[in-house]
């Protein structure tokens, strides 16, 4: 029985196409330039090697500071706002028809993100997925991103979910999998269409590796789309 099927966002269901780095390479260069100057290999790398948490979370550990790690994630923000409209995004190829047979077999689903509200609306705007998921979670929404589980925990609460091991987890990044494991998920599935190796999804805690996105029912029901 499989309760809810949760989603990452970038890299998961929807094409990156480097928008997120060049998001935070814009942060980066207007709230620390002289930082960005002389260090923009080695923040990229982390943006890199962090990618699936919250982008406040991640902007405080690399900078340090409070108010400048704020100061970056709005211009991080308002960066990837205006890349999403200026230059689109797309799904990874079959992500809508994945979800369409999900709903379509009574499964609920939800979508999980390190992104802000506004963002995460705009991305959902953008593809018209108005009404193919039940819920969105957004850290802002829980106090926290991933590895912690809490949007997990609330989606699963606003979904009626009883039993996380009911539950599938899927992502392409270490926090995604370490979130999951965190949850309880009986299912934790790696995809190869984002940021992180089949090595590292596994080490993470990834029980299944899937190429993409449209893999998953053949995964989950032994059918394809």
């Amino acid at each position: 029985m499989i309760e809810m099927v949760a989603f990452d966002v970038a890299g998961t269901t929807v094409t990156d196409d480097g928008l997120v780095i060049k998001a935070f390479e814009k942060a980066f260069a207007l709230t620390v330039p002289e930082i960005w100057a002389v260090k923009s290999q080695d923040l990229t790398k982390y943006a890199l090697d962090t990618m699936g948490q919250s982008k406040i979370e991640v902007f405080t550990a690399m900078l340090g500071d409070a108010n400048l790690a704020e100061q970056a994630n709005r211009s991080f923000e308002a960066a990837y706002l205006e890349l999403v409209q200026t230059e689109g995004v797309s799904e990874i190829q079959g992500a809508r028809l994945v979800l369409e047979d999900l709903k379509s077999r009574g499964i609920k689903t939800a979508l999980t993100t390190g992104f802000s509200r506004p963002t995460i609306n705009a991305i959902i705007d953008s593809l018209d997925w108005q009404g193919l998921v039940q819920v969105t979670v957004v850290p802002g929404d829980v106090g926290a991103g991933r590895p912690s589980p809490l949007m997990l925990e609330a989606a699963a609460s606003f979904l009626s979910v009883e039993h996380a091991s009911n539950c599938v987890v899927l992502g392409d990044t270490v926090s995604d999998m370490e979130a999951a494991v965190k949850f309880g998920a009986g299912m934790r599935v790696g995809v190869l269409s984002g940021a992180h190796s089949s090595a590292a999804l596994a080490a993470a805690g990834a029980i299944n590796i899937i190429d993409s996105v449209a893999s998953l029912p053949n995964l989950l029901f032994n059918s394809r789309l």
